[in-house]
């Protein structure tokens, strides 16, 4: 049996984003769970697995913006295709960003907080803000206020990338490569910078794997159905069942490409297209369960823990259902209007270069 792929609109893509969302709620519900039952090694494993969902983001990433930026500009249209680019990658993820940094400034000054005892300093808020990464006064870990925002400020960064190769008409991967590994060799030699400490992670090339995992995709639509189902079992199996303590990049960014090249693979076979289907609003809604789940899941793990103190797995389960929901509604009421207000009103007129709308994580 082969499987064959049309078009660049994968729905398989939006079902691992939602799974995605879901694996990084369940690690920071697994870890809210610790803190209140004083158990250390409570939910152990979800509190492990949970941060697999950034390195699919990542590659997911990867692939939608190369897709998205397939088409190459005419020498005059380079720079204009790239302020596009970016003007639109601006306009998806910085005003929702905003919205629940502006919130839980809000929540810090009026409610109060033990984290921010010392007051919130002003620096700092705009540092969030701007995806600049500074020393979290709360925790002492490099984090901006809204703490899952930062996998933003490397999403930034890989855009910034891109859109230097588009404006410049150099081949988008291999100046992705050259660009970021520069960035990563001169992080190695700068270590006492928090900057460069931050991007000094080779998690930052696991957009590169979704480049690679698009191209791979654009030249090969036709496969033997055995591929895609090797390249989902042996990822499932590092991911999730045998993990060694390697480099993110090699322990996780390798397998996580594999799973997205496999599961797009599969886009032909008409049951996992099914699926995929019945949950495009979850996947859609990824992006505002990701800033969302912080505010929504302390909660639902007090309410569940008041349900049943000691149903630990129930209560998880409780928190990722209700930061989901709390996501839909985000999408639905908030980020949905808002971008598309904004693109209509500064994101340019859509013409054949100009880039998808694709969901930043």
């Amino acid at each position: 049996m082969m499987l064959t792929t049309s078009g660049n609109h994968l729905l398989t893509v939006q079902f691992l984003r939602c799974v995605a969302a879901a694996l990084v709620v369940a690690q920071h519900a697994a870890l809210e769970l610790r803190a209140r039952s004083g158990l250390p090694d409570l939910l152990s494993y979800w509190h492990e697995v949970g941060g697999v969902g950034v390195d699919i983001f990542f590659v997911i990433s990867g692939l939608v913006m190369y897709l998205s930026t397939r088409r190459i500009p005419s020498p005059a249209d380079a720079g204009a295709t790239a302020s596009l680019f970016f003007r639109r990658r601006l306009i998806r993820i910085v005003p929702l960003y905003w919205f629940y940094t502006m919130l839980k400034v809000g929540i810090v000054l009026i409610l109060g907080s033990k984290a921010f005892a010392d007051g919130l300093p002003l620096l700092y808020v705009l540092g969030s803000l701007l995806f600049y990464p500074m020393v979290s006064p709360a925790s002492g870990d490099i984090l901006p206020l809204v703490e899952s925002g930062w996998t933003l400020s490397f999403e930034m960064l890989f855009y910034a990338v891109l859109a230097t190769a588009i404006a410049l008409r150099l081949p988008r991967l291999k100046t992705s490569v050259v660009l970021l590994a520069i960035i990563f060799v001169v992080s190695q030699m700068l270590v006492d910078s928090v900057l460069f400490r931050f991007f000094g992670r080779t998690v930052l090339f696991e957009f590169v794997l979704g480049m690679v995992v698009a191209r791979l995709w654009m030249q090969r639509r036709e496969v033997p159905l055995w591929m895609p189902v090797v390249l989902v079992t042996f990822a499932l199996a590092a991911l999730f069942v045998y993990r060694p303590h390697l480099d993110r990049f090699i322990g996780l960014g390798i397998p996580s490409a594999m799973l997205v090249l496999g599961v797009a693979w599969m886009e032909r076979v008409e049951w996992v297209r099914g699926l995929a289907a019945k949950v495009t609003l979850l996947g859609d809604a990824s992006y505002s369960t990701y800033l969302a789940h912080g505010f929504v899941m302390p909660v639902a793990v007090i309410i569940g823990l008041k349900l049943s103190p000691h149903a630990y797995g129930f209560v998880c389960v409780l928190a990722v259902l209700g930061s989901t929901a709390a996501g839909c509604v985000s999408y639905l009421l908030l980020e949905k209007p808002m971008t598309k207000f904004l693109n209509a009103r500064f994101g340019g007129a859509r013409t054949p270069a100009s880039p998808e709308t694709a969901a930043p994580i």
